[in-house]
C-alpha cells in the first residue's frame, strides 16, 4: 500500500490503521495540522513610543485576542527613525503572521511624504484591518498667554523664529495637523521651532513644562493632564465635539477646517498569507463589538473605526497622496 502523505502529515496506512473510529478521533488531528498559526507567542511592533492612542489601542487589542487565542500576544514600542527602524522589522520577518505592525497614519500613509528614499514600499505591505480612530487636540500650559487657536496662529505669524511646537518628527498626525493648521493660517512653518520628542505623552509633558507653545496631542495622551490643571486644551481637531470634553471648542468652529483622526490599524509583512488576514479580521471585527473593549475604546476618546483588508489599504494610499500634496 502506498505510503504517499496527505497535507496532514499523514500516510494513506496511518489512516486506514485508525479504522472505524477515523471520523472521530483523527478528524481534530487534521485540523490541528492544518491551522497551526496561533500556536505561539504573536508580536506587535509599534514605531512610537508608549501611552499614545494607537499604542493603548494595540494593547486593548492584544488583551482581548490574549483571551480568545490563548497566546501571547505582545506589543513592542519601538520608537524612533521616523518609524522606519520598525516597519523596516516588520518587512524583514517572515510572512507567517508572528510579527504584524500596530500601523497609525505615522507609519503607513505619512511615512513615503516624510522620509525620502525608503528601503522599502509602503503599498508593499499586507493590510490586515483598520480598528480604530483618535482624535487630536491643540495644548498649551495653563498659563500661556494663548487663548484661542487665533492668538497662537498671530504669534507664529509675527515671530516664526520664536515659535516653538512639539513634533514627533515628521512622520505624525500631530505633525500634520500643524502643517495643515500653518497653511491655513497663513504662517511659514519652516521658519519656526520644532521640538522633536518620542511619544504623544511627551507632547503633554512638554506643553505642561511650558518647554513648548504649544502641542498637538491625541486626547488618551492628554486626559489626565487636562483633569490635573497641567495643560490647558484649546480645539479639538474634529468636525464634532469631543463627548467627554463638552467645552473644548472644534477647528472647525474656529474658522480652521481641521478634521483629521489618528486611526490605529493592523498590517503584516508583504505576502502574508490570507488565511491569516481572514482571521485577524474575524476576531477583529468580533472584539469591536464587545462592549467592554468599546467601553475601554472611549476612555481613551477612541471610536471602534472597522475597515476590512482591502478598504484599509484603499484608505491608506489615498490619504498618502493628500499627505505628499501638504509635504510639497
Amino acid at each position: 500500500m502506498s505510503k504517499r502523505q496527505h497535507g496532514s502529515g499523514f500516510t494513506r496506512r496511518d489512516i486506514l490503521k485508525l479504522g472505524a473510529s477515523a471520523p472521530l478521533a483523527a478528524l481534530p488531528m487534521l485540523s490541528h495540522a492544518q491551522d497551526a498559526y496561533r500556536q505561539r507567542g504573536i508580536d506587535i511592533l509599534y514605531g512610537f513610543g508608549p501611552g499614545s492612542s494607537g499604542d493603548l489601542t494595540c494593547r486593548i487589542a492584544a488583551a482581548w485576542l490574549r483571551k480568545k487565542w490563548h497566546v501571547p500576544l505582545n506589543v513592542i514600542n519601538k520608537p524612533g527613525g521616523n518609524t522606519v527602524p520598525a516597519v523596516l522589522d516588520l518587512y524583514n520577518a517572515a510572512p507567517d503572521g508572528y510579527t504584524l505592525l500596530g500601523d497609525p497614519p505615522g507609519s503607513s500613509s505619512m511615512l513615503a511624504a516624510v522620509v525620502r528614499n525608503l528601503p522599502f514600499k509602503v503599498a508593499e505591505r499586507t493590510f490586515i484591518a483598520m480598528i480604530a480612530s483618535n482624535n487630536l487636540m491643540f495644548v498649551v500650559n495653563p498659563l500661556s498667554p494663548y487663548k484661542t487657536l487665533k492668538d497662537v496662529a498671530d504669534d507664529a505669524k509675527r515671530d516664526p523664529q520664536s515659535f516653538t511646537w512639539a513634533s514627533q518628527g515628521g512622520a505624525a498626525t500631530a505633525d500634520y495637523i500643524m502643517r495643515k493648521f500653518a497653511r491655513l493660517s497663513g504662517f511659514d512653518i519652516a521658519k519656526t521651532k520644532p521640538v522633536t520628542v518620542r511619544s504623544q505623552t511627551e507632547i503633554a509633558t512638554m506643553a505642561a513644562g511650558n518647554q513648548v507653545k504649544v502641542g498637538v496631542v491625541v486626547i488618551a495622551a492628554a486626559q489626565s493632564a487636562i483633569q490635573g490643571g497641567l495643560i490647558r486644551p484649546l480645539a479639538l481637531s474634529a468636525s464634532a465635539r469631543a463627548p467627554n470634553l463638552p467645552n473644548v471648542p472644534t477647528t472647525a468652529e474656529l474658522g480652521y477646517p481641521i478634521d483629521l483622526p489618528v486611526w490605529t490599524g493592523i498590517s503584516g509583512p508583504p505576502k502574508l498569507p490570507a488565511a491569516v488576514v481572514a482571521k485577524w479580521n474575524g476576531a477583529l471585527q468580533e472584539m469591536l463589538k464587545e462592549p467592554d473593549v468599546v467601553a475601554q475604546l472611549a476612555k481613551i476618546g477612541s471610536v471602534p473605526r472597522y475597515l476590512n483588508a482591502v478598504e484599509f489599504r484603499d484608505y491608506v494610499l489615498r490619504e498618502a497622496a493628500e499627505v505628499e500634496e501638504l509635504y510639497r
